[in-house]
C-alpha cells in the first residue's frame, strides 16, 4: 500500500466540522441560550461526529479501507485542529464585534461571586480583582483559551476514536 496523504481530506473535514460548530454556536444565541448552558456541550458532541466521521470516510475513500492507528489518529486531529481553528476565530469575530456584551455580562456575574463569596470586600480590593478579571475578559484571551482546551479535548477525543476507525491491512504481503 502506498503511503496516501490524508492532509487535504483532513482539513476538508476539519473545516466542515468548524463550520457545524458555528452553526450551532449561532443557533443558541439566537434561541438565547446561555453560554453557560448545558445545551452548550453538544459542541462537543459535534467534534466527536466531525473526527469519526472524516476518520471513517478518509479510510474508507482515500487509504483503500486500511488505517493505521497512527493515521487514524494523525487524521483526527488535524480534522480537530482545522475545526477548533475555524470556531476560534468565529469566536473572536463573535465577542469582539457581534455582541461584546457577553463578556460585560460575565464581567458582571464574576463581580456578583465575589461579593457573594466575601460581602465584606473592600472597594479597593474588589476594584483590584476585577481590573485584574478585566486583563482575561478580551476576546482575543477567550479565543485562545477556548482554541486550546478545545484542541486538548479534541486530541483525547481522537486518541479514543482512532481505536474504533482503525484498519489493518491484512493482507499477505
Amino acid at each position: 500500500m502506498e503511503n496516501k496523504s490524508t492532509f487535504t481530506p483532513a482539513l476538508q473535514f476539519g473545516l466542515l466540522t468548524g463550520l457545524g460548530m458555528i452553526v450551532y454556536s449561532l443557533i443558541m444565541y439566537l434561541l438565547g441560550v446561555n453560554y453557560k448552558s448545558t445545551w452548550n456541550l453538544l459542541n462537543y458532541l459535534i467534534i466527536l461526529v466531525g473526527i469519526f466521521w472524516g476518520m471513517v470516510s478518509i479510510r474508507d475513500r482515500y487509504l483503500d479501507n486500511v488505517m493505521p492507528y497512527g493515521k487514524a489518529f494523525g487524521v483526527g486531529f488535524w480534522i480537530v485542529l482545522f475545526a477548533v481553528l475555524l470556531s476560534s476565530i468565529y469566536s473572536f469575530i463573535f465577542l469582539k464585534y457581534i455582541d461584546p456584551s457577553v463578556l460585560e455580562n460575565a464581567m458582571s456575574e464574576a463581580q456578583d461571586k465575589i461579593l457573594a463569596a466575601n460581602p465584606n470586600i473592600s472597594d479597593a480590593d474588589l476594584d483590584k480583582a476585577m481590573s485584574m478579571a478585566r486583563k482575561f475578559a478580551t476576546p482575543a484571551f477567550s479565543a485562545i483559551t477556548g482554541f486550546v482546551w478545545n484542541v486538548i479535548v479534541g486530541t483525547v477525543l481522537s486518541l479514543i476514536i482512532a481505536i474504533f476507525a482503525k484498519r489493518e491491512d491484512k493482507t499477505i504481503a
